[in-house]
């Protein structure tokens, strides 16, 4: 099974973007949230509306990393640009280190 340029365009940017996500995440949105309990933060009603609308992008971004990992596996069974006898170790990478494992399972068979 061989991709072809713009599915694997489309998978590269949908698999960087959880990890851009985090980024964000770590750097604006948590700084912000925090920022609530100090003296003169955000008002309760900005605090609810932000509250609300992290709580869907993570929701959102939880289910495209489900969606990506079953997408990596069925992949990468059904490719023959992974040895058969790395594939179950690739499998087990995919599963459990999905985040950091997915842009290079992705980098090592798409790699034009």
């Amino acid at each position: 099974m061989k991709l072809t340029r713009s599915a694997a365009l489309l998978v590269g940017v949908l698999t960087l973007a959880p990890l851009v996500y985090i980024v964000y995440f770590t750097t604006y949105l948590i700084p912000k949230l925090m920022s609530a309990t100090a003296a003169g933060g955000i008002a309760p009603d900005e605090f609810n509306r932000t509250f609300q609308a992290v709580f869907r992008i993570h929701l959102v971004a939880i289910l495209l990393v489900f969606l990506l990992v079953a997408f990596y596996i069925v992949y990468l069974f059904r490719t023959d640009r992974v040895q058969g006898e790395k594939k179950a170790l690739w499998a087990v990478v995919l599963f459990l280190g999905n985040l950091l494992a997915m842009p290079v399972h992705f980098q090592r068979t798409e790699a034009y």
